[in-house]
């Protein structure tokens, strides 16, 4: 019986190592023509690879700057009310133009325009917001045209493998699926492939986009805020 037990366990270790070596040649299979077809693309798979790492760089890089300049920091305004009440406006400026957000710079632009009437401050401000804002949607226009552009660059490839399917078949006079199997990849991926990187560039632009609106809404609130503080502390 302990013979019978080894032997058993033995035969199960042996089928367990041929099933795992059978799945990772399976996987070496299945990986290797997914590059062959890739590359059957041609210079549109090539321009969608640009164009998704394209799409990342300029996702990732207005991530990092959005993360900077667009933060909110609610104690701001009581900082500089605190500064306006004990007559420090020197003080609340310093403290804005130290602070490396949009919310401060427009802020410290209302600040530099005290003693000048309250429409010229707002103006000023406006102003302002609208340039940190103009730089918040630079490098969006990248994400917007990748969007646009990636789905038709698929098209394309889709129309190439359709070219390749019949040039084949002009050829060979053979309209079997082994012979026209080239062109559907190519078209199929093609497709995919523009898709994928349209869809990835927009929702990225979407996203950005929303984003901002939302931050030039706080930072309204935040001018207007600002504004009150002004008229009662008649500065």
């Amino acid at each position: 019986m302990i013979h019978l037990d080894i032997l058993l366990q033995a035969g199960t270790t042996m089928a367990d190592s041929a099933a795992l070596a059978a799945g990772a040649e399976t996987t070496e299979h299945v990986s290797a023509p997914i590059l062959e077809i890739m590359g059957k693309g041609g210079f549109v798979m090539a321009l969608l690879a640009l164009s998704l790492v394209v799409a990342i760089y300029f996702i990732v890089e207005r991530w990092i700057y959005l993360g900077k300049r667009a933060k909110l920091d609610d104690n701001l305004i009581n900082i500089i009310k605190d500064n306006l009440k004990d007559n420090r406006p020197d003080a609340a400026l310093s403290y804005c133009d130290r602070t490396p957000t949009a919310q401060a710079q427009v802020l410290a632009t209302g600040l530099r325009f005290l003693g000048s009437n309250m429409r010229e401050i707002e103006s000023a401000m406006e102003t302002k917001g609208s340039v940190e804002l103009s730089a918040m949607e630079g490098n969006l226009h990248y994400l917007s045209l990748i969007a646009r552009v990636a789905p038709m660059l698929g098209f394309v490839g889709t129309i190439w493998g359709v070219i390749n399917i019949f040039y084949s078949i002009s050829t060979t006079n053979d309209i079997s699926i082994g012979a026209i199997s080239d062109g559907l990849y190519v078209k199929m991926v093609a497709s995919f492939a523009g898709l994928l990187v349209g869809i990835i560039a927009f929702l990225g632009y979407q996203l950005y986009i929303r984003r901002i609106d939302r931050f030039a809404e706080r930072l309204q609130e935040q001018s207007l805020k600002l504004m009150e503080i002004l008229v009662t502390t008649n500065l």
